[in-house]
C-alpha cells in the first residue's frame, strides 16, 4: 500500500499522497487511520488484504481515550470514560467518591 514505518515510532506507518501525508497507527489489534479519505484505506484493507475490521468510522474512542470536536471543530482527546470507570471502581472499593474528582 506504500506505507513505510516512521523512523521515530515504528508502530506509526506513513505515506505521502500529493501534498499530504496519511498515517496508520498500530497498537496490537487496533488501528487509527489519519487520512482525507480513510474509507479508501479501510476498503483496501478489507477487500484486498482480507482484514476483518470492526468499528470503522469517525474516531470516537481509541486506546482508553475519548475523541471529540470542540466548538471550533478541532479534534480533541480526553480519557473521560477511563476517569468515570476509575471513580466507579473507587466507590466500589471505598464506599465513597474521592475527595477531588475531575469532571467526567
Amino acid at each position: 500500500m506504500g506505507f513505510k514505518p516512521c523512523k521515530g515510532l515504528n508502530d506509526v506507518w506513513m505515506r505521502r499522497k500529493g501534498d499530504l501525508y496519511e498515517y496508520i497507527g498500530v497498537y496490537v489489534n487496533n488501528l487509527c487511520i489519519v487520512s482525507n479519505k480513510p474509507k479508501e484505506i479501510t476498503e483496501l484493507l478489507t477487500n484486498t488484504h482480507k482484514f476483518k475490521l470492526k468499528g470503522t468510522g469517525p474516531i470516537k474512542f481509541h486506546l482508553g481515550c475519548d475523541f471529540f470536536r470542540d466548538e471550533d471543530g478541532t479534534l480533541c482527546m480526553a480519557p473521560k470514560k477511563y476517569i468515570t470507570k476509575m471513580i466507579d471502581s473507587y466507590v466500589l472499593m471505598f464506599g465513597t467518591k474521592p475527595k477531588t474528582t475531575p469532571p467526567p
